[in-house]
């Protein structure tokens, strides 16, 4: 394989750098059962650096909130919690309505998640807003229906993807969950700043971490048929804009 350039992917999400590079195989009509396996190990590698999975495309737009993003999960007492996701879905909507109306009508970012399949399986509603538009008294004062629990998006452990891959755990049932529904959903004024992918081909394979960096990812594949390298990485406060100090003191297990 020495030959063989590197193809490289690198996205860039706020203080997210995701990067994989690889000498993928080509799978072959006459290839045995041994050695398709061994090519799909390359091809098929659990992380990379686009949008593959839910969780990949979730995480980078959680990404795009920087620093600032607060992750809400608002829950209902017993005289406000609904009994359909169509419900839920109404009640989420007038939410917005309140947000929109709070920030003087001007759009701002969001991801949310409408869950009820774990735990106790009352519906409830995961929201992602920024700190600076939307603090954690406000989003108290909007939501009418229940309490209202908060902590940041960013953590030292597990970065952006612990909640990407929390809020991408439920799958559609066809009663909780309606068929078809995705996980979660965002703004398009979110998705929309999220830049291209750089690509080129590299005659090495080594992906560069910095030394400053508040969390870091490294994977790697090699076999007879082709290699796969993947790292991610976010930047610390001083590589960047700044961490939020909260993050430290508000840090739970999602499990």
């Amino acid at each position: 394989m020495e030959d063989r350039p590197w193809y490289c992917v690198r996205q860039r999400a706020g203080p997210l750098t995701k990067e994989c590079r690889a000498i993928r195989p080509r799978l072959s009509r006459d290839d045995d059962r041994g050695t398709r396996r061994d090519k799909n190990e390359i091809l098929r590698a659990p992380h990379s650096a686009v949008c593959r999975s839910q969780a990949d495309r979730l995480e980078l737009r959680l990404a795009l909130f920087g620093y600032e993003g607060v992750h809400y999960t608002l829950t209902y007492d017993a005289l406000h919690l609904p009994r359909t996701f169509r419900e839920a879905m109404a009640t989420k909507r007038a939410f917005m309505a309140r947000a929109r109306r709070f920030n003087d009508g001007r759009p701002f970012d969001w991801v949310t998640c409408i869950e009820g399949l774990h735990g106790d399986h009352r519906y409830h509603i995961h929201m992602v807003l920024r700190e600076g538009e939307f603090p954690p008294a406000a989003v108290r004062c909007l939501w009418k229906a229940g309490e209202v629990d908060d902590e940041p998006v960013l953590m030292a452990e597990g970065g952006y993807r612990r909640l990407a891959e929390y809020l991408t755990k439920e799958r559609t049932d066809g009663i909780i969950i309606p068929i078809g529904r995705r996980p979660w959903s965002c703004s398009r004024s979110l998705s929309g700043q999220l830049p291209p992918p750089e690509r080129w081909k590299d005659e090495s394979g080594a992906i560069d971490i910095p030394s400053r960096v508040l969390w870091a990812r490294r994977s790697q594949r090699e076999n007879d048929f082709g290699a796969y390298n993947y790292a991610s990485y976010i930047v610390t406060k001083g590589a960047l804009s700044g961490f939020p100090s909260r993050a430290h003191a508000h840090a739970r297990d999602l499990s």
